[in-house]
């Protein structure tokens, strides 16, 4: 673990510390690409991220009750709530795509094999110890609540969080001591959210990995009129992207724009859309691509096809949230970190450019959710007003930003990696 001072990285690779995340994939057990075996390691993988910034986050709270801070104890489990609800969704996935037999392979896969649950066990019961006789109090405190939603929703991963069959045990098959050591590999320091606002972007991009290995498959059984080996392939990446979609919502739900603020400064000339998995590979190449070759095929995969375009551009319009509530509104003027002199209408441009080009797009929408004028939403007057206040703010926090000064003066060096299908028309 490396206290770094600000900016923490140049690339969003780095940021991320995706080297070392990759890096924790490609040893142990490797399943084949777009195998089942391969979306389940990936699930594992990515809920070890979840498990260690539980324990982090299970930490702070005991520290911050230990000084009698009890909201910040509330806002440590309110975090808490927000991991629960991914790693719940990671865990049904993983009953989802268990093999119906024993038939791959003689270990048992379980998370309460995780070095890390263990930590997590501990750290909670330190937890326990000091809410205990706060919960003997008849006051009706919030921290209540999201106790109880957390336990049920750690109850429920906990079981799904099992598969037979597998080719090797835990930590030959899932690596959780690599994984952990990428997701500790950076930190800030202080009190921050910097930790959490990592992890919700490595634990899509180690799922994006293994979509965009399936829709690679996809594209090449389609090429070669093998409809039965595509329609396995599309359903698991349909299913991956669901949970990366829904992963937006932990950043969305749970980092307040004060929080956002207290790491903008060390993240540098970075952007998530430097994210080569996800705005490259698949958005660039490997969705449009599927698109053209699924045009003569059947009704399923042509409906597969249509779904998986709809949770990129889901993604897209969940993603609009994170500028949206952290920097401001449209036609404010806020820049992002790259030099975007409008943060907002750049992102929503973007989304709006990846619907015309998808043929399954639906062109007539008598409303956009991006239509920032439009007085159709009820609350669209607050909304306007309440993202000028985060607009003002956030342009006099960070003049430098805005003015282009200082390391912000310059490029971020960004270059488009090489395409992923090598025939795809420019």
């Amino acid at each position: 673990m490396v206290i770094v001072d600000s900016p923490v990285a140049a690339s969003y690779d780095d940021l991320q510390s995706l080297p070392a995340l990759f890096e924790a994939v490609s040893n142990g057990t490797v399943p084949e690409r777009g195998s089942s075996w391969q979306a389940l390691r990936a699930l594992f993988q990515a809920t070890e991220v979840g498990l260690v910034n539980l324990g982090e986050l299970a930490a702070a709270a005991v520290n911050r009750l230990r000084a009698g801070d009890e909201p910040g104890a509330t806002r440590c489990l309110e975090w808490m709530v927000g991991f629960g609800r991914v790693w719940n969704e990671l865990a049904w996935l993983v009953q989802d795509f268990s093999p119906l037999g024993q038939e791959d392979g003689p270990h048992v896969l379980a998370v309460v094999s995780s070095p890390s649950w263990r930590h997590l066990v501990n750290v909670e019961r330190e937890l326990a110890q000091e809410l205990k006789p706060l919960a003997e109090s008849p006051s009706a405190v919030q921290w209540k609540r999201h106790v109880l939603r957390y336990a049920m929703l750690q109850r429920a991963s906990l079981e799904y969080s099992c598969v037979d069959g597998a080719p090797s045990g835990y930590e030959d098959f899932v690596r959780p001591e690599a994984v952990r050591e990428a997701v500790r590999e950076r930190q800030l320091p202080g009190e921050t959210v910097f930790m959490q606002f990592r992890a919700a972007h490595q634990m899509p991009e180690l799922l994006i990995q293994v979509v965009n290995d399936h829709l690679e498959r996809a594209v090449d059984a389609l090429g070669h009129a093998q409809e039965q080996e595509a329609v396995p392939l599309l359903r698991r990446a349909d299913r991956l992207l669901d949970a990366v979609v829904r992963m937006t919502d932990l950043l969305v739900d749970q980092m307040t724009t004060e929080e956002y603020h207290g790491i903008r400064v060390a993240l540098g000339l970075t952007s998530g859309s430097h994210s080569v998995g996800l705005h490259f590979e698949l958005m660039r190449d490997l969705y449009p691509a599927l698109a053209r070759k699924s045009q003569d095929g059947s009704r399923e995969i042509q409906h597969l096809t249509r779904t998986i375009g709809l949770h990129i551009d889901r993604w897209r319009l969940g993603h609009i949230n994170l500028p949206r509530t952290n920097l401001g509104g449209a036609e404010t003027g806020t820049r992002s970190l790259t030099g975007s002199p409008d943060a907002l209408q750049t992102v929503a441009r973007m989304r709006e450019a990846g619907r015309s080009r998808d043929p399954y797009a639906q062109t007539e929408r008598p409303f956009r959710a991006t239509d920032w004028t439009s007085e159709a939403p009820p609350l669209a007057e607050i909304e306007r007003r309440l993202l000028g206040d985060v607009a003002r703010h956030t342009q006099e926090r960070f003049r430098d930003v805005q003015d282009r000064t200082g390391r912000y003066s310059g490029s971020p060096g960004f270059s488009a990696p090489p395409k992923r299908c090598p025939n795809r028309p420019n």
